[in-house]
């Protein structure tokens, strides 16, 4: 199947299911980008989680053990993760006219190794930091593309920093 569309999703941090009540309220976000075929179904998920150091896999999958040494690291996974559900938050990332989704995807690597590269201190508590919207903006801005907002938007801290400088974020934009 063939890449047709990238997508930022917002995947609830925090869910409370209320019986008989619609709808369940959320809070906090993990942002990520998911990359559909034309009917909509994930071919590819981009994520920034928690792992130990040189990427060792940590007791708690994507979760974190406070206070030791985990790092933020670029994941990318060629089939859904359970991260992605439709009715949550999202939107499309549009390219700049000219760059294909295969530069973009080419770009998205190239960051995911320059981040990964770097095992940046993953912070306790994650809400400040360098944790997995840091590691989204980074991404999209690493593949030239602009954030987007969303129909119920939720908040996502660190979603304004950067893990690379624009540096490393140009000569990545440029090589590819």
């Amino acid at each position: 199947m063939t890449p047709s569309r990238l997508l930022k999703v917002q995947t609830p941090a925090l869910r409370w299911r209320r019986k008989g009540e619609t709808p369940d309220l959320w809070f906090g976000a993990h942002n990520f980008v998911a990359v559909t075929d034309d009917r909509g179904h994930v071919l590819l998920e981009f994520h920034g989680i928690a792992r130990g150091p040189g990427g060792a896999p940590l007791k708690i999958y994507g979760g974190l053990l406070p206070f030791r040494r985990e790092v933020i690291w670029g994941e990318a996974f060629d089939h859904p993760t359970g991260f992605y559900e439709q009715h949550f938050p999202q939107a499309e990332l549009t390219p700049d006219p000219g760059t294909s989704i295969e530069v973009c995807l080419q770009r998205a690597e190239a960051v995911r190794q320059a981040v990964n590269a770097r095992e940046i201190a993953y912070p306790w508590p994650a809400a400040f930091g360098a944790n997995s919207n840091a590691y989204f903006a980074t991404l999209i801005a690493g593949m030239g593309l602009a954030d987007v907002s969303v129909p119920g938007q939720l908040w996502a801290p660190s979603s304004d920093r950067l893990l690379l400088d624009e540096a490393a974020l140009n000569a990545i934009r440029s090589s590819a």
